[in-house]
């Protein structure tokens, strides 16, 4: 006889993700930056004294972060990644009795941390057409949520919600929080990020875009009164000292962020390239992503893993249809094209 979790805990089975690619084979199930970390951001990642507690609640981070969108510390949040402040978002705004509203297909821990947290998950798949935002607006409203959770740019699908939309979807929900995960936005080009206000909360990932993911370090920014409840959901000392070191770094590497996004852009263009070349189906493309439709996507992808190319099933997020291929180095797309054609069978 065991203690017994919370029910809903007891059967909340993993979410799959990408880049679990096992030594040897080639990744490319996920969007992080293709290029390699800057050397400042990987100086101050050493340089971090690892013998003494960091603060609590990261505030040097939190100060740094404020600096660089002009806002104050208290409006800022600071996690372990930005998936860390997804499920203290949930645990803060979510909860048993109240209802959460993911506008998929998304991320599949938007959902698994609101189910955590003991809520009731309403999923609307509204980020395909032919939904008008007006539709969006009104499933989002039957559900009487107290958390909203908005990928802009969606993956797997790489569209984005207008500002204008995401601000309708706001005002019409008053008591709800509308979190807007812009993980992947500074690698997407022409696209403005949003800005913090009233019940709207942003979501940044610093490890993406700069090659870290290993490091876990993200931010959350909001009203005070929003951000204090998810810093009060998180445990303390949640970014590690190199961390957050890493994380100040990279707010100064603007320069860094604007080139490397341009060269992602050049290597998107070269995938688009060489994947229609092997007889892919296109569907969408943007930022380190592009998005294939193929007959079935599990077989498909594990004819690619056999050999030796690790792509995104698209299963989970509820398009069995479809793969998304990350960007990576041009001699990566060259083997990757090769697979690809050789798998066509299964495609």
């Amino acid at each position: 006889m065991h203690p017994s979790p919370r029910p809903e805990l007891r059967d909340l089975a993993p979410v799959p993700h990408g880049g679990d690619a096992p030594p040897g084979l080639l990744d490319f199930s996920t969007g992080v930056s293709p290029l390699a970390p800057p050397p400042a951001v990987l100086a101050a990642l050493h340089a971090a004294d690892v013998t003494r507690y960091p603060h609590p609640t990261a505030l040097p981070l939190r100060e740094r972060v404020a600096r660089a969108h002009g806002l104050t510390p208290e409006e800022v949040a600071a996690g372990a990644g930005s998936t860390e402040l997804i499920w203290a978002a949930a645990r803060a705004f979510g909860g048993v009795g109240r209802s959460v509203v993911v506008l998929g297909p998304a991320f599949g821990e938007y959902a698994q941390a609101a189910r955590a947290s003991g809520a009731e998950v309403t999923e609307l798949c509204c980020l395909l057409p032919p939904w008008a935002p007006e539709e969006i607006l009104a499933a989002a409203r039957r559900a009487s949520p107290s958390l909203v959770f908005v990928c802009r740019p969606s993956s797997p699908c790489l569209s984005a919600l207008d500002g204008a939309v995401v601000a309708g979807l706001a005002s019409s929900l008053p008591g709800a929080l509308v979190v807007v995960d812009e993980a992947y936005l500074p690698m997407f080009d022409g696209l403005s990020p949003l800005a913090p206000a009233g019940n709207v909360a942003l979501l940044r990932s610093l490890t993406k875009v700069f090659a870290l993911p290993g490091l876990r370090a993200g931010y959350l920014l909001a009203a005070a009164p929003i951000a204090e409840a998810v810093r009060r959901a998180l445990p303390p000392w949640n970014v590690s000292a190199p961390a957050s070191a890493a994380a100040i770094a990279a707010l100064g590497e603007g320069d860094a962020l604007a080139a490397g996004r341009a060269e992602v852009a050049r290597l998107r263009e070269a995938l688009l390239a060489r994947l229609s070349a092997a007889g892919a189906r296109i569907e969408a493309s943007g930022g380190p992503f592009v998005l294939c439709r193929v007959r079935s996507a599990r077989p498909f992808a594990q004819a690619l893993f056999a050999r030796g190319v690790r792509v995104r099933d698209c299963t989970s997020f509820g398009l069995p249809g479809h793969v998304r291929v990350g960007v990576r180095p041009e001699p990566e797309q060259a083997i990757l094209g090769r697979a690809w054609e050789q798998s066509m069978e299964a495609a």
